[in-house]
């Protein structure tokens, strides 16, 4: 059985949020339009999508309206260089909510807000 994991992330500025996933980040981007970005590794797929192309009764605009994106889900990011990534976020500016920091299971890692504020966890292989 082959699996496929996708996660759909809808942005306010999509040049922003590129931005951020490649450039701070890291991720490789695979594709990309005038309204959608694609990161891809291995069985799984990022997509930054602007949120213009939701219309008025979308389930985001009626009833998750929220000014801060992702209520509730924390995505984690593994990389090659956690520090290099954690330098970038403080060298843009992105808020650091915690420093990096040794898990119990033995990975190291710090979570930051993206430009949209969805709560990412970056650690270590």
């Amino acid at each position: 059985m082959s699996v496929l994991f996708r996660i759909e992330l809808y942005v306010r500025d999509i040049e922003k949020s590129l931005n951020f996933y490649q450039d701070i980040i890291g991720l490789e981007m695979y594709d990309r339009n005038e309204r959608c970005g694609r990161f891809n590794y291995d069985c799984f797929s990022l997509l930054i999508t602007s949120e213009s192309i939701l219309d008025d009764q979308h389930y985001f605009n009626k009833k998750a309206k929220s000014p801060i994106k992702g209520n509730g889900f924390e995505f984690i990011i593994v990389v090659d260089e956690l520090e290099e990534v954690y330098q970038r976020c403080l060298d843009n500016n992105y808020p650091i909510e915690v420093d990096v920091e040794k898990y119990p299971w033995g990975m190291r890692g710090f979570k930051v807000a993206d430009p949209d504020g969805y709560y990412l966890r970056v650690t270590s292989k």
